[in-house]
């Protein structure tokens, strides 16, 4: 599927900024596996605005990215962020994010769950936002930013009940793990810090990133 260049750039643009915070290569163009809504209602059809489809193949793995065309008309409308324009960017960096773990794990290579792909979407939103603002609105703004993502939520409703499970799990571990970067490197204003710890758990098996990821439940 060709994409229109403007949001051909959006997602590429978006690869590049987790690449560099990873510093990891997926040696993959995410633009070049978007596929269309046609497409993906013969893969999957889930009934989801963002979806990274995954179907295993005898020798590899096939992989489509949809997004809903209402996510990339939120997020091609001109003007300051609104609501709407803000969740149409998460669900766009959540889909990049997905494609970005999974061709870094396929080249490690690394076995990964969807628990693990939920959990470093929800991360890599907080991680995002946050390296988006400037030093001081750092500091004062991570608590209503985590407020944001992981307390003031909803879940879709007519889930299945392991998907259901699956979203929750992934939100309130990456609240525990974000309060701990919050804790430990933002209010000090230690962005290498941030970024350290950020790519050895990027790094970690499955078991091992959940336990680490619980760190901020102590807190």
């Amino acid at each position: 599927m060709t994409v229109n260049p403007a949001r051909a750039r959006l997602l590429r643009d978006l690869q590049a900024e987790l690449e560099a915070i990873y510093r990891v290569e997926a040696q993959a163009d995410v633009a070049q596996f978007v596929i269309d809504r046609a497409r993906w209602e013969k893969l999957s059809g889930t009934g989801a605005s963002e979806e990274l489809v995954v179907v295993q193949g005898d020798d590899d793995l096939q992989v489509g990215l949809f997004l809903d065309d209402d996510v990339y008309a939120a997020l091609d409308g001109a003007g300051g962020w609104t609501h709407r324009k803000l969740n149409a960017y998460l669900q766009a960096l959540e889909g990049v994010s997905h494609f970005v773990y999974l061709t870094h794990r396929a080249r490690v290579p690394r076995p990964v769950s969807r628990l693990e792909l939920e959990l470093q979407a929800e991360i890599d939103k907080f991680v995002l936002m946050l390296l988006h603002l400037g030093d001081a609105a750092r500091r004062h703004g991570a608590r209503a930013l985590r407020r944001t993502l992981f307390e003031d939520v909803s879940f879709r409703q007519g889930l299945p009940p392991d998907a259901d499970e699956r979203y929750r799990k992934a939100n309130a571990l990456a609240s525990f793990y974000c309060r701990c970067l919050e804790a430990k490197y933002v209010v000090k204003s230690s962005i290498e810090g941030l970024l350290a710890d950020l790519r050895r758990m990027y790094r970690l098996g499955a078991g091992e990133k959940l336990s680490y990821a619980a760190c901020g439940a102590a807190i």
